[in-house]
């Protein structure tokens, strides 16, 4: 048996690697990564003075970055304009990890993408220049970015302008910076264009006004869980009902998991994970490499689940509490969100929906198991139980930022329907 220390240890490091936030999994850390920014040689002194300043109260500060205009930096991300194929050494040198381009093909005479992985740095492109080609999707990915952990990273276009752009929207949105101030910020790492910042100040607006309605969502169906959130629930009573032939999940939980196709490494949300069936599964298929998130309402099924790890030696499941309204885990972190016969137990679908979306890692799968409501032919149980059919649930899927990649046909359901969508 794995010792307890030994399994902490390893979700305190993974924990760390996520940047979960407090209250959100049974235990979590808070950790500090401070780093030093791009400068000069003779300016060492004065440079490392001004950035003890930036950490503290947020300031942009100028450095330089040979041939690049309008570089400033704050905390570990550096703006710039185009730098040149020679100061890719000194961006090595400085210890960044990645570099984002915002260019389009054409715009850079030199293999740029090359240059930064022959020195080892990660190269993402998230390409745009004109005012169409400044998509929802653009911005999107850019926020998904420079919110994917804490590597020191430069983030560059030609002049700066589209940086500024893109910073707007990430420090308004996600790092809740009041929107004046962050005007003022990317206007000063260089934001000129007035249609860029009209089309920033645009998105920032609609994502705003969605989370609103988000903020202000009734229940679906109030009381639906009230039975899992009972701190006297009997889980065993679960487990009998639950991990039977008699039911359809279970009974097809090989052909389930063979449609999955679950890959080593990945890490897995189990949502709904109820008694730990799926998640146990999923803990042997994502191997030693990945993680198994068995996400529920329960106390009392988180409490199962970790036990039942702990007494299988599965020390790649950590159990986490969510909330009625998010599945309560980081910004992208797993590969492939599951929901098996859970979906209609959403009380606020739009936000949780948002939750799972801001979860995922871009292009992550969701799959969603769930009974087929048809008046007339649903049993009674399930017309009352199940608030929707599978063509409204589908709907509000997709208008949550999905695309439907199929509908998966499993041989042993006769009441459930297996549907597969990708993060947009």
């Amino acid at each position: 048996m794995i010792p307890v220390s030994a399994k902490l240890n390893r979700a305190r490091k993974l924990l760390d690697e996520l940047m979960l936030k407090p209250l959100t999994i049974t235990c979590c850390l808070c950790v500090i990564t401070v780093t030093a920014p791009l400068h000069s040689q003779e300016n060492n002194a004065s440079v490392q003075e001004n950035t003890l300043v930036a950490k503290n109260d947020h300031t942009i500060i100028e450095c330089r970055l040979g041939a690049a205009k309008n570089v400033h930096y704050l905390n570990d991300i550096c703006f710039s304009g185009q730098f040149s194929e020679v100061d890719v050494a000194e961006i090595k040198h400085q210890q960044f990890k990645r570099v984002i381009s915002l260019r389009t093909v054409g715009e850079v005479e030199w293999d740029e993408k090359r240059g930064a992985e022959e020195a080892g740095m990660e190269f993402l492109a998230i390409p745009f220049k004109s005012s169409d080609s400044l998509t929802d999707e653009v911005f999107q990915r850019v926020r998904e970015a420079l919110g994917e952990s804490q590597q020191k990273t430069l983030i560059h276009c030609g002049s700066g302008s589209r940086v500024g752009c893109v910073w707007l929207v990430y420090r308004t949105l996600d790092e809740g910076v009041a929107l004046d101030v962050a005007l003022a910020e990317s206007r000063k790492i260089g934001l000129s264009s007035p249609i860029y910042e009209a089309k920033a100040m645009d998105y920032i607006k609609r994502m705003q006004d969605k989370q609103s309605v988000q903020e202000k969502e009734v229940s679906v169906k109030p009381g639906i869980n009230k039975n899992f959130i009972d701190p006297d629930m009997s889980v065993e009573d679960y487990v009998k009902r639950f991990e039977i032939e008699s039911r359809e999940v279970y009974l097809a939980r090989k052909t389930i998991l063979n449609e999955l196709a679950i890959s080593p490494g990945a890490s897995v949300a189990d949502v709904g994970a109820g008694t730990g069936l799926f998640s146990r599964m999923f803990s042997k298929s994502v191997g030693e490499a990945g993680w198994v998130y068995a996400v529920d309402i329960s106390p009392r099924f988180i409490e199962h689940i970790n036990r039942q790890a702990d007494a299988m030696n599965l020390d790649n499941i950590t159990g986490v509490l969510c909330a009625e309204n998010s599945i309560n885990l980081p910004p992208l972190s797993v590969d492939v969100v599951f929901v098996c016969d859970t979906y209609h137990h959403f009380e606020y679908p739009q936000s949780t929906l948002a939750s799972i979306h801001r979860a995922l890692k871009p292009d992550g799968e969701l799959v969603v198991i769930d009974f087929e409501r048809i008046p007339g032919q649903s049993r009674e149980w399930l017309l009352g139980h199940v608030r929707a059919g599978k063509e409204a649930f589908r709907a509000e899927i997709m208008d949550a930022g999905f695309a439907l990649d199929e509908e998966v046909t499993i041989k042993e359901f006769k009441e459930n329907y297996f549907l597969r969508f990708r993060k947009k």
